[in-house]
């Protein structure tokens, strides 16, 4: 048998499509050839039966993209055609109904259809249509020119059966030589009052077509040099009204205030704010990362983004009176839990002393009971790749005191036998037992959701901490002379430092992600839908040296660097103490005479340089911090002084240009002609050189997370980014984050939520980012713009009003995108007496302030929010109004 293969690819010099073709038992990789501005095609030999292929796309001979596997049978009862056409669209992965695809859309729109048999009848041409995501009592249907497809009557329409979940096919006689046009339109089952079961499609009816498909008609090429032709297309192409769009509510678990909960959020809480969502016609529920980071048992350990470990859950968020086996003194429970409860905020470290206390316990108590509990074994069963180190890294954290590993003696270096025999010890199960009950009720509560029609939308932190169980286990996967950050922007002049390790990408390629695939997989027990924290971080990471504090000393990596050669090639003569040392010179810098005095000396022409002992900004900080001053100015006078360079030396001989260079007074230093060659280097290497080279990162690593689940990808694409991520994210189907007073369009102020791209999730605030309200109060002149830019309004009020707050997030709710999801504090703005008072004390995070205290809970339980019935009744109405 021939097989023609012919896809629909646009591609440009460089760029090339390849098959990779499984026939007869041998699989191989072929080139195929241009046929035409949008079509590459070949042509071979295929063995009759069953062909395994896929298209390759490769920009000069480095594959990029590889598309998900197809399959066709060769229809039985007939002799094999000689010649088959297969005339394929690429199958992208950022295809709405491929992202449709996503189980976030089975929770919020219905379940799964019963599938159809499809008999072949033996007819030359085979539609196949990927559509998920189909109105109730619908099915896709064909229609076209030829005669076979209705010739443009409705009544003559092709129904589709489903074959598979959201695949569906119909096969017709077609003639031969003919240019076909057609499209796809979707009708109802529904014929003279009968549901017509999808195996009878070949009964004579008239379907009811409702609706056709968008866009220009298909075009299926004339067949001379094939008798079977089999037509796949990837996506059904809808109009607005058939796009699915629905809103959401954003909000920490430990925020979340009941009368159950002990002074803090729990799991069992989200049952009620999903009962409450439903009910006012939101569809989602986002929270932070839930993972376990009790790494100093303080106050600092309500940092979500910093876990001990990427599978565990914090017991922060357990509900200790449903726990499997009963309390041991109820009436303690009960006074801790109104004493935990009385304050505005939570307070983390008297709630995990109590829970510490009652959940030791319970365990202690019911020891025995439980090491016999069959789900408690089935759980260790299931888990135990992880939940061994987990809980035997929690004892030692406890024996020693630090999370800090390298602290532990023996027990620095993780070895799995001894971990195996540490494992069954008391205090290593009660590690275990905790993660089992915590387990449990996410589980419950996930379910409850589930069936109230509310989707829950996960976090997932772009990195772990460096004293965790994770960087224990597997070093190798680490860079620990590093650590992850984010550049300067508008919320951060200094940057940010995160303190992760970064991660080693070669060696974790080596076994095809295998980390991050296990990471999934956990995450989809729970969520349906996640955000990918500073997904940026996949194209490259914004890293600074161990001996730096401030993200401004980083750089990124991987990057193409700046070789010395370089400099000479762009007229700049370059002299590395001058770019890559700190520039000091008592006249540009107010320098106090004990500064210069205690920490700095003179090396000629009016030039100073640190001292020993005081080169790098951890040893300044490691100074200070010894006579209990880790702030006083002097320190922050010397961390500038050690942030005055153009330059950062990375490997031997690269160079990368110093972030905000322009504003040190080293670069204003130079002669107009050696800063305007410096600015031009600078816009190569952060805005033009890295494109195709950052693309490729990106390519490499996010297909295999896109792969790893079935969950809905968001990504937090915010900062500085880079040209190639909207078209990498749109590739694989992964949702933008739109903000208004973040546009991505450099050139505005606020960005309009009517022009959000439809595959996104628009918003109008996260958890680093001051509430609307807040936001409202902080700029007088920004706030007016706003006010006038936005609807018109001349003189906008101090306080935002609650019509104002209803203006606004109405026009979110409006907006294109596929969702919007917004803090509770913004909705709450609406209603004069549900907001709170305390504008400031509703921030989350202050991404400058290191480390900051996550302790902001809402002020009214979720119970008087479900009571608050105009409330409800106003936001019901105004989602429904928006069509979500």
């Amino acid at each position: 048998m021939t097989g023609i293969f012919r896809v629909a690819y646009r591609t440009v010099l460089g760029e090339s499509l390849w098959l990779e073709i499984e026939s007869g038992g041998v699989k191989r990789e072929v080139p195929m050839y241009w046929a035409d501005s949008e079509h590459w095609e070949v042509e071979m030999e295929c063995a009759p039966g069953t062909l395994r292929y896929a298209y390759i796309y490769k920009r000069d001979r480095i594959t990029l993209r590889e598309e998900a596997g197809r399959e066709w049978v060769l229809p039985g009862g007939a002799p094999p055609p000689a010649r088959v056409l297969f005339q394929d669209d690429w199958r992208s992965a950022g295809t709405e109904d491929r992202v449709y695809e996503a189980k976030v859309f089975a929770v919020v729109g219905g379940g799964a259809r019963d599938l159809g048999e499809f008999v072949s009848k033996g007819k030359n041409h085979e539609f196949r249509l990927q559509m998920a995501l189909l109105p109730e009592g619908l099915v896709p249907c064909v229609i076209g020119s030829a005669e076979a497809l209705g010739a443009w009557n409705y009544s003559g329409a092709v129904p589709m059966v489903e074959l598979a979940e959201n695949f569906w096919k119909a096969e017709m006689e077609l003639p031969v030589g003919e240019r076909v046009e057609y499209k796809y339109g979707i009708c109802s089952r529904e014929i003279w009052g009968q549901d017509v079961p999808t195996t009878d499609w070949d009964c004579k009816f008239q379907p009811r077509v409702v609706k056709l498909e968008d866009g220009a008609n298909r075009i299926l090429f004339p067949r001379g040099r094939a008798d079977h032709v089999v037509v796949s297309d990837e996506n059904f192409r809808r109009s607005a009204d058939l796009r699915f769009r629905g809103a959401g509510v954003a909000i920490p678990v430990f925020s979340l205030r009941s009368g159950m909960g002990c002074g803090v959020g729990e799991f069992a809480d989200l049952k009620a704010m999903g009962d409450w969502a439903a009910a006012v016609g939101l569809k989602m529920l986002q929270i932070l990362p839930v993972n376990d980071t009790t790494s100093s048992r303080t106050w600092t350990d309500s940092y979500p983004y910093s876990a001990i470990s990427v599978f565990a859950l914090h017991p922060l968020y357990l509900r200790l009176d449903a726990m499997s086996y009963p309390l041991v003194d109820a009436a303690a429970l009960a006074a801790d839990r109104k004493r935990l409860n009385a304050p505005k905020d939570v307070d983390y470290e008297a709630v995990m002393a109590v829970k510490w206390r009652v959940t030791r316990e319970v365990f202690d108590k019911h020891h025995d009971a439980i090491l016999r509990d069959k789900a408690f074994l089935d759980f260790l069963e299931r888990n135990r790749d992880w939940v061994l180190d987990y809980a035997v890294f929690s004892v030692k954290r406890d024996e020693h005191g630090t999370a800090v590993f390298s602290e532990w003696g023996e027990w620095a270096a993780y070895e799995p036998q001894k971990v195996e025999s540490l494992a069954i010890s008391t205090d290593a199960m009660y590690f275990i037992w905790l993660q089992y009950e915590l387990d449990r009720q996410l589980a419950d509560a996930v379910a409850h959701l589930r069936s109230a029609g509310v989707a829950l939308k996960g976090d997932l932190p772009i990195g772990v901490d460096r004293d965790s169980v994770d960087a224990w286990v597997s070093p190798h996967l680490f860079r620990m002379d590093t650590q992850a950050g984010a550049p300067p922007d508008a919320f951060a002049t200094k940057g940010q430092n995160w303190g992760f390790p970064t991660y080693d990408w070669d060696e974790m390629k080596k076994d095809g992600y295998a980390w991050w695939r296990a990471r999934f997989t956990k995450l989809s027990r729970y969520f349906d839908a996640y955000r990918i924290d500073h997904i940026l971080g996949f194209f490259r990471i914004w890293q600074v040296p161990q001996e730096h504090i401030e993200g401004i000393m980083g750089w990124f990596d991987p990057a193409l660097p700046v070789r010395e050669s370089e400099f000479a090639e762009r007229g700049i003569a370059f002299d590395r103490e001058r770019f890559c040392m700190p520039y000091i010179r008592r006249e540009n810098v107010d320098l106090p005479d004990e500064v210069v005095r205690d920490f700095l000396i003179e090396k000629g022409a009016g030039r100073y340089a640190l001292k020993d002992g005081f080169a790098t900004q951890r040893e300044i900080s490691d100074h200070f911090a010894k006579f209990g001053a880790g702030d006083c100015a002097q320190r922050e006078i010397l961390m500038d002084l050690v942030a005055e360079v153009l330059f950062m030396e990375g490997g031997e001989g690269e160079f990368h240009p110093r972030m905000s260079m322009e504003e040190t007074d080293s670069f204003k230093a130079l002669d107009g002609d050696t800063q305007g060659r410096l600015r031009e280097l600078y816009v190569d290497y952060f805005f033009r050189r890295q494109e195709g080279f950052w693309e490729a990162q990106a390519l490499e690593k996010l297909p295999a997370m896109r792969g790893a689940s079935d969950m809905l990808l968001c990504g937090e694409d915010l900062g500085m980014v880079p040209a190639c991520v909207p078209g990498v994210m749109r590739t694989l189907g992964i949702l933008s984050l739109e903000i208004q007073r973040w546009p991505k369009d450099g050139g505005a102020e606020f960005g309009h939520p009517a022009h959000t791209p439809y595959m996104s999730v628009v918003t109008t605030g996260t958890h680093d980012m001051s509430t609307l309200r807040g936001w409202w109060c902080e700029d007088d002149k920004a706030r007016a713009r706003y006010a006038w830019e936005m609807f018109g309004k001349a003189f906008p009020e101090e306080d935002l009003a609650p019509e104002t707050a209803r203006h606004i997030l109405g026009q979110h709710l409006h907006s294109p995108a596929m969702w919007a999801v917004f803090p509770l504090q913004d909705l709450l703005a609406m209603d004069a007496e549900l907001r709170s008072d305390d504008i400031g004390g509703e921030r989350i995070n202050v991404p400058a302030i290191t480390p900051f205290y996550w302790r902001w809970r809402m002020e009214i339980p979720i119970g008087k929010l479900a009571g608050a019935a105009g409330f409800n009744r106003k936001l019901k109405e105004m989602v429904a109004d928006a069509g979500r």
